[in-house]
């Protein structure tokens, strides 16, 4: 494989896995578990509202606080009449959501005691399951209580403590005590099913079917106004073979639940007595939910944080905008579905990783990228010259295009090099010359030139003022960049050619294939200068336009005018004294 698919291969799992580390660990902060909690309410939202019918609520409302002129203290005989008259419609079981913490005799003469014999005369046709809190149960040796000890006697006590999350919110219900104490909940659905039910834990998440106000209610003073009046058959139809819960619906009794924080108007929370209501229609549908299996979490965390990864070093621009929008689309519609086969993973626990994921992505991609623009810089600087890779960093791309400047070209080129090529096998030959041009090159990248192209064993240098530190030197440089290279230790003799004048210097070629460098009678002249050399038996040639910037900081010596070709006139040559 590729070493560039390897490379792409361990960047994505690398991220992956430290996206998924990170989201875990991002998992354990206070503010990322309320955001957990938060989202996952949604799935409560977005899901469509059943239709319980099995349960039915008699609350305590407003309505019957204005109807009933006693204290709540004192509601016994309300409490009484409702019980009585849902066990003679056919109710199967009741919780009594109201807790009875003290007695009231000294009060209403008579008045535990009639609650008393309401729990134990309905007891055969309906049980009655007594709420208490656990707060007020030491309370009970103190004060007892004739109801609270007649339904603990019958084994019709149930606790009411609603358990709320670090939000405050009430997601989740304890089920049964280490001690063996059971809920409301739990009391209810096993007398309305009249057989023990099985949960996945003690602390159950409620599955809530709906806002406030799924349940159907009636009000307690119309309950009893209906048992009052002889309306038997509207009990039925109320209660007949229900589940019935009562207790209060007032704003002392309301708690946040999944759909308070979505839900405009009043009530937004729901009463405690609806909670037990989605409690036990959990218990008796049987649909619960569990939270996802940390080894499952794990997986999905990092499937989504690899193909967020995969996504991001792939694609680029808006359509990577897309690809992850759609990428999250699909993660948290898999969370929804789980949802709906009882599995709980919020779609923040999807989208954490898939964010985190995202941005390490992007950040190694920038880094990556910046390494292959430089790469790419450099090799551009190389192969094809510094001009041309500056011109692409300033606008973004390489034109076909050219100027006239003065400038002064440097030729060499390697002494008997053909005939020692014929001795030598081809790899020995190549790896020569390469020895042979780093030295080289680096010469002329210290005197500011520009290695324009190698031809054959030759190369082909540009001085010019946009090389240099001062405006005009480019001569004077080119000649102490050949006096160091036909200096340099080597096997291979070298010779050099020198000639100042303007040239056309640009991006000549096509769009699919170009070249920088320089063209004219100055670059032609430079060529034949390094090749007279031979005939003069030096090792640097100049011309009179170089010799005219240089004379005063080099030594040279004038070996007199020759003919060049394509020069119709002699030319004067010199050669450097030193050499």
């Amino acid at each position: 494989m590729p070493g560039g698919k390897w490379r792409l291969i361990s960047a994505v799992l690398f991220i992956a896995m430290a996206a998924t580390v990170f989201a875990f660990a991002l998992g354990e902060t206070r503010i990322i578990r309320l955001l957990h909690l938060k989202s996952g309410d949604l799935y409560f939202v977005a899901a469509q509202p059943e239709q319980p019918k099995d349960i039915v609520l008699i609350v305590v409302d407003q309505k019957s606080l204005d109807r009933f002129p006693e204290p709540l203290l004192l509601w016994h005989g309300y409490y009484e009449a409702a019980i009585e008259a849902a066990a003679d419609a056919g109710a199967k079981v009741l919780g009594l959501d109201v807790a009875f913490p003290i007695p009231v005799n000294q009060w209403a003469a008579g008045f535990d005691e009639r609650m008393a014999q309401a729990v134990i005369s309905t007891s055969t046709r309906m049980p009655v399951m007594c709420g208490y809190a656990a707060s007020t149960l030491s309370q009970q040796r103190k004060w007892p209580v004739p109801m609270n000890m007649a339904a603990a006697a019958m084994g019709q006590m149930a606790y009411v403590n609603l358990r709320a999350d670090e939000d405050d919110f009430i997601r989740s219900i304890e089920l049964a005590e280490a001690e063996g104490s059971r809920s409301m909940s739990l009391a209810v659905s096993e007398r309305f099913l009249g057989r023990p039910v099985s949960y996945p834990q003690h602390n159950m998440l409620i599955h809530y079917v709906g806002p406030a106000g799924t349940f159907p209610r009636v009000s307690l003073c119309d309950f009893i106004d209906a048992a009052r009046a002889g309306r038997k058959q509207q009990l039925r139809d109320w209660v007949s073979g229900k589940a019935v819960l009562l207790g209060p619906d007032l704003i002392t009794d309301r708690h946040a639940t999944p759909f308070y924080a979505f839900r405009a108007g009043t009530p937004a929370n729901t009463a405690g007595v609806e909670i037990h209501a989605n409690a036990v229609w959990t218990l008796l549908s049987g649909r619960h939910i569990v939270p996802l299996s940390e080894p499952v979490k794990v997986t999905l965390t990092a499937a989504v944080s690899l193909g967020a990864a995969l996504v991001t070093l792939l694609v680029a621009g808006w359509p990577l905008f897309g690809y992850l929008v759609l990428l999250a689309a699909l993660s948290t519609s898999i969370g929804f579905l789980l949802f709906g086969r009882g599995l709980l993973v919020a779609p923040s626990e999807i989208l954490l990783p898939l964010l985190i994921s995202g941005l390490l992505s992007l950040v190694y991609g920038y880094f990556f990228a910046a390494r292959g623009r430089d790469t790419f810089r450099n090799a551009v600087r190389v192969f094809v010259g510094k001009q041309v890779a500056e011109a692409l960093d300033a606008s973004g791309k390489i034109a076909l295009s050219g100027r006239r400047e003065a400038v002064t070209i440097l030729f060499t080129d390697i002494r008997g090099f053909t005939a020692w090529c014929d001795t030598q096998e081809p790899e020995t030959v190549v790896a020569r010359l390469n020895e042979y041009f780093a030295v080289m090159t680096a010469c002329i990248v210290r005197h500011g030139g520009q290695v324009n192209k190698f031809i054959g064993d030759g190369i082909m240098a540009i001085f010019s003022d946009a090389e240099g530190a001062a405006l005009g030197d480019h001569a004077l440089r080119a000649v102490r960049c050949a006096v160091e290279m036909v200096g340099q230790p080597l096997e291979f003799r070298t010779g050099a050619g020198i000639h100042t004048g303007d040239a056309i210097v640009g991006n000549v070629g096509s769009g699919d294939k170009m070249d920088y460098t320089a063209l004219g009678d100055t670059v032609n002249l430079a060529a034949r200068l390094e090749g007279l050399n031979k005939e003069f038996q030096t090792r640097i040639l100049m011309s009179a336009a170089t010799w005219d910037r240089v004379k005063g900081s080099v030594e040279a010596r004038r070996l007199g005018q020759v003919p060049v070709r394509g020069k119709s006139v002699e030319q004067s040559i010199y050669t450097v004294a030193e050499v």
